[in-house]
């Protein structure tokens, strides 16, 4: 545990520290071993300038991007770094802020809002990045995804999509992979009289995108991640949402328009993938980020979720209110049941610990009945101390297990099945770890069965605490 101050920049207060970018991979510090048959990269992106040249990032989310990898191979593990070039990143650099961002103002003149009712939206793709089929794509709540080059992490230019229904929609940064089907599973929003969020497919190659269905509202909802079987699609309709008209000749940020009605309860918008066909469930009100998994049983589709009580916790991460007390990233594990037929939707709450940035063994069990939940539990105590621990959740005992490594707060686990493994728990969880006290990064190799490490590597460089990332093999 470390001890929290009260810094005039978020960009010196653990674990938010950036070091300078790495362009030349160096090799990383070994501290037990990593297993012969791991070999690939971890890459991940993050929020990781706050401020530049009269410029100032108001939200976490925010933040303009950094890439950065941990390679693995026979030579030992290696790393390197590189700031998101994007045109939001000249805008900031240069201190200026025409393009619509989460929950930073832009800077528009009141004759470019009248021209331009909506500004155009951010490029700082700062959230995800992940493989889709030949490109690296780095990706926001946007509509604009990155290229990355590889093997310098630089940007090449935005992933171009046919000119198909979709053109200027938002899509989310948490894109599904159907492993049997060959096929990219995303959700976009658009904005028009009424918002309209569609569910769109591609194959990992192509870019035309198909929307196979869609749900049209007043109210629309935040729409961070989805649920994804083999028959459905599943949007979680929480009530944080905006009507359209309030964005119109706006300078605030995105998030700034929408507001919280816990009267309406959350919706969950099952949307078969087969015929496109909609069915509406109801439940309690509740705020979410992530989806952890979901899938068919019997009339049922069940979805697991992170669950916090309100929508208290998009304010908790803005830049001001995280200097005073970092946030606390423990929602609860929720599966939400929707029966055909039956409006009303069941919810029970899981296991005993609370996190964020969920894991599964996604190729085995995304859409399927599944026992293990991973993820990253973060939290401050009450003498401004910060906690951190990886987190596994025993979905059929209820227990849970951690693994904590106390100099370092965690982001997300990325778990990795070993080759051929039998048990769904058989592989590792890789998870980069900011230091409290020092200028330093690990990477943490550790096993998934038994949440015990089996090698660390370090680097002596200071990586902001992230969102996501992919381990690309």
């Amino acid at each position: 545990m470390s001890r929290l101050s009260h810094p005039s920049s978020i960009e010196t207060l653990a674990p938010f520290r950036r070091s300078r970018e790495c362009h030349t991979a160096v090799p990383a510090d070994i501290e037990g071993e990593v297993p012969g048959w791991l070999r690939g990269e971890v890459v991940r992106t993050c929020p990781a300038v706050f401020d530049a040249a009269g410029w100032h990032a108001q939200h976490w989310f925010d933040g303009l991007g950094m890439v950065y990898a941990f390679r693995i191979g026979e030579a030992g593990v290696h790393f390197q770094s590189r700031l998101l070039e994007s045109e939001a990143a000249r805008d900031a650099w240069q201190g200026k802020a025409r393009l619509g961002s989460f929950g930073t103002p832009t800077a528009r003149p009141l004759w470019q809002r009248l021209v331009e009712p909506v500004p155009r939206i951010t490029d700082n793709n700062n959230v995800n990045i992940t493989r889709i089929g030949p490109d690296l794509v780095a990706m926001t709540e946007g509509n604009r995804q990155l290229i990355i080059d590889d093997a310098t992490l630089a940007a090449e230019g935005p992933l171009r999509y046919a000119n198909d229904a979709l053109h200027g929609a938002i899509m989310t940064a948490h894109p599904h992979l159907d492993t049997p089907r060959n096929t990219v599973v995303n959700v976009a929003t658009s904005f028009g009289m009424h918002g309209t969020i569609s569910v769109y497919e591609h194959a990992p190659s192509a870019r035309r995108r198909e929307v196979i269905g869609a749900w049209q509202t007043a109210h629309v909802p935040y729409v961070h991640t989805f649920g994804l079987t083999p028959d459905s699609a599943i949007l979680v309709a929480h009530p944080y949402a905006v009507k359209t008209a309030k964005m119109l000749w706006s300078s605030k940020g995105y998030i700034d328009h929408f507001d919280w009605h816990p009267e309406q309860g959350t919706r969950l918008v099952v949307i078969d993938r087969a015929t496109g066909a909609v069915r509406e469930h109801v439940t309690d009100p509740f705020f979410a980020f992530h989806t952890v998994n979901a899938f068919e049983r019997g009339d049922e589709t069940v979805l697991d979720l992170l669950a916090y009580p309100d929508a208290g916790i998009v304010a908790d991460l803005r830049v001001e209110r995280m200097l005073a007390r970092l946030p606390d990233l423990r929602p609860a594990l929720l599966r939400i049941t929707m029966r055909q037929g039956v409006e009303r939707a069941s919810s029970e709450k899981l296991g005993d610990l609370g996190f964020e940035f969920p894991s599964t063994n996604y190729r085995r069990v995304n859409g399927r009945p599944y026992r293990y939940a991973y993820g990253a539990a973060n939290w401050p105590e009450a003498d401004h101390t910060y906690n951190s621990a990886l987190v596994k959740v025993d979905l059929e005992t209820g227990k849970s297990s951690a693994f904590r490594d106390e100099p370092y707060v965690f982001g997300e686990p990325l778990f990795v099945a070993r080759p051929h493994g039998e048990g769904e728990d058989d592989g590792v969880l890789l998870s980069v770890g900011s230091a409290r006290d020092d200028e330093s990064s690990v990477l943490a190799v550790v096993d998934a069965a038994s949440m015990t490490a089996l090698a660390r590597a370090t680097v002596p460089s200071a990586i902001p605490l992230g969102f996501h990332g992919s381990f690309v093999h």
